[in-house]
């Protein structure tokens, strides 16, 4: 049988409903005055960005928005449940502020100089400065002023051995004599050369010289040169004019101060390194001017060192100056060997040609005037 209601029950429903209803209304009414009056918060990304920007902006301000106040591009912000709400500070905007001068900005950010004035002692070496140095400028020459002292070796004479070699040939032997002598400012000189043959000697060459001192060293005043197969030349020095004549042709050059001939070139260099012997080191070069058979030329030679050589008198100690080829002017290479100890007489010439024909000459006998 089923229960039955009374009327009285139904208006007891209806007030507890209503009741019901109003609380929930109240409710609702506060939760909506809590969300007005609670502050957004805002996005730390956002934050952070409007930070990065002021600092960028302080740093380095372009000259034209120096008085500008950029608007910050502002990002999306996502609804935030209730759940998750908190009761934060609320968020000022950073304002744009003025950059600050760079000198007051290094005097902030300036790390202290720690004093080291403790850490030196009495021995202590002071501590030097360097310096650029600058290049010392080498002495020129000065017109007229000698670019060598000269002191001429007294009078001698050398007895060679001569050994010529030639490519597919046996070698050739010979004699060779130089005789200096210097006398009184004035001085003769004479070189000769010579083949032995099967019966007899075939003459080379004969080169005389003559001439006086002067302050540039030997001045010759005539050198002839006769040779096996050609009549005799004659070359004639104007120390006075500075020129020099060929008898060989009609040429006349003009010459510097110290111009030699073939035969005197070897007692200047000797001269050279007799007056001034601390001055004769290896990898100096010494330049002179030289009149050959028809024209002037100029010798550029360089002392190579200290040799010992072997000669018929004995092992002799030497100076090594060699006279290497030089293109458009000579192809032979010339090394002449100096002795101290003989007054720095030649005691040893190379010349070398450039078909590879050697020709040397050694001292086996110095005969001194002195």
């Amino acid at each position: 049988m089923s229960p039955t209601f009374k009327p009285a029950d139904y208006s007891l429903l209806n007030r507890q409903g209503l009741a019901f209803c109003a609380l929930a209304l109240l409710l609702h009414l506060l939760v909506l005055f809590n969300l007005n009056n609670t502050p957004v918060v805002g996005n730390p990304l956002h934050t952070e960005q409007i930070v990065r920007v002021h600092l960028r902006e302080s740093v380095a301000p372009a000259p034209e928005a120096a008085h500008t106040n950029p608007t910050p591009t502002m990002a999306r912000l996502r609804p935030v449940s209730s759940a998750t709400r908190t009761h934060t500070t609320p968020f000022v905007q950073a304002q744009d502020k003025p950059p600050l001068p760079v000198s007051e900005v290094m005097e902030k950010t300036s790390l202290p100089v720690p004093d080291t004035t403790a850490l030196l002692t009495d021995n202590t070496p002071p501590i030097e400065v360097a310096r650029e140095t600058q290049p010392v400028p080498a002495k020129p020459v000065a017109e007229g002023e000698p670019a060598y002292a000269v002191r001429p070796p007294p009078s001698g004479a050398i007895m060679m051995r001569i050994v010529r070699t030639e490519n597919n040939r046996h070698p050739v032997n010979g004699q060779g004599e130089i005789h200096w002598d210097f006398e009184n400012g004035q001085y003769k000189m004479r070189v000769e050369a010579s083949l032995n043959l099967l019966i007899t000697s075939l003459n080379l060459y004969t080169l005389r010289s003559e001439g006086k001192q002067d302050s540039y060293g030997i001045a010759p005043a005539l050198s002839t040169e006769a040779r096996r197969s050609r009549s005799e030349t004659a070359t004639h020095f104007n120390q006075d004019e500075r020129t020099v004549s060929f008898s060989s042709s009609n040429k006349t050059s003009s010459v510097n101060h110290g111009v030699q001939d073939k035969a005197s070139v070897m007692m200047q260099l000797a001269g050279i390194a007799y007056a001034e012997p601390e001055k004769f080191q290896a990898g100096r070069e010494i330049r002179l001017q030289v009149a050959e058979d028809r024209d002037v030329s100029n010798f550029v030679f360089v002392i190579t060192g200290q040799e010992e050589i072997d000669t018929p008198m004995g092992k002799i100690m030497t100076w090594h100056v060699n006279r290497p080829p030089r293109p458009g002017s000579y192809n032979s290479r010339l090394e002449i060997w100096l002795a101290p100890d003989y007054y720095w007489y030649p005691v040893q010439i190379r010349n070398t040609e450039s078909n590879g024909a050697i020709t040397t000459q050694t001292a086996d006998k110095i005969i001194s005037g002195k």
